[in-house]
């Protein structure tokens, strides 16, 4: 199988998982090289749209309201985002990659949505964890879990803390950076 990432790898922390009530509180990302290798990164956490916070996802993201009270609104986070993005010219497709991405994806876009702001991104996403459940079904490794699961399975720790943005994308590529290197698996994945 070979890989290519023309795209920029991103993680979120929300207030709810309901792209309608909840909103984007974190952003995380990262851009690698063809050999998975981190080019560079970005995390803001962001002002909520609204007042709504469900406890649970608070209480597993950890972001406290002293932290969003001084963070950037979502129109100043979505604009630092893209500056982000768009400053690398490997990013040609203008493409997302997610663990996670049919959560991740119609998230942000909805916030796109929210504060009436175009999508400047292409319409493909690359999802990392069917990627790296693809690779381990391969050795009969059933992946149902999270990155946390993932990284247990190729006997790695967590780096950082859970349920930030940044330190999540981070491990996730840590997955398929290992997975590559075990199945010496070439770049160039071109969809």
């Amino acid at each position: 199988m070979k890989f290519s990432f023309n795209s920029v790898c991103i993680d979120i922390e929300t207030t709810d998982i309901s792209s309608e009530i909840g909103s984007i509180i974190q952003i995380g990302a990262i851009f690698l090289n063809d050999e998975f290798e981190e080019i560079d990164s970005f995390s803001t956490y962001i002002f909520p749209l609204d007042s709504h916070r469900n406890q649970k996802a608070m209480a597993v993201n950890k972001i406290s309201e002293d932290i969003l009270s001084h963070s950037p609104t979502l129109s100043e986070a979505l604009e630092l985002f893209e500056n982000f993005v768009f400053q690398k010219k490997e990013n040609k497709k203008n493409r997302l990659a997610a663990w996670g991405a049919y959560f991740d994806i119609p998230f942000l876009r909805a916030q796109y949505k929210k504060i009436n702001r175009d999508w400047p991104f292409g319409h493909k996403s690359i999802d990392l964890k069917s990627i790296a459940t693809w690779e381990l079904s391969k050795r009969n490794i059933p992946l149902n879990g999270g990155v946390e699961k993932a990284l247990r399975y190729l006997n790695l720790e967590f780096e950082g803390r859970q349920h930030d943005a940044l330190a999540d994308i981070k491990n996730s590529v840590r997955i398929l950076k290992k997975i590559a290197a075990q199945e010496k698996l070439k770049t160039g994945w071109n969809t």
